[in-house]
């Protein structure tokens, strides 16, 4: 390994893990594609329009984002939340999950065609 090549600290594994759940896919895609802070109704509501999520209720699917995906999305870092606020927004400084969140996601227009 040459010394311009930078050292990754995401393993494989954690991005494979943090990108399995659909639910989970759907938001980062979101906050991927946004890049300011966004808001968490404006979030349910991106992730409806999109239909990318396997919930079409809105309140359900507030309901997974809050109790499930939000927490597990905060504790890998690359997502913050601001409780106050109820924004969120999109970390990945040094590109490392990027490269996972694009094939995923062109995986996922490729089987929705």
């Amino acid at each position: 390994m040459s010394s311009d090549t930078p050292q990754r600290s995401l393993a494989p594994s954690k991005a494979f893990q943090l990108l399995a759940d659909p639910c989970r896919r759907a938001a980062l895609y979101v906050l991927f594609d946004t890049n300011e802070p966004l808001g968490y109704e404006q979030l349910v509501d991106r992730m409806l329009r999109r239909e990318t999520t396997p919930f079409r209720d809105r309140h359900r699917l507030a309901l997974e984002l809050h109790h499930t995906v939000l927490p597990k999305l905060t504790e890998s870092t690359f997502v913050r939340y601001d409780e106050q606020t109820r924004r969120l927004r999109f970390c990945d400084p040094d590109s490392e999950l990027e490269p996972y969140l694009t094939f995923a996601q062109s995986m996922d227009s490729e089987r929705d065609r």
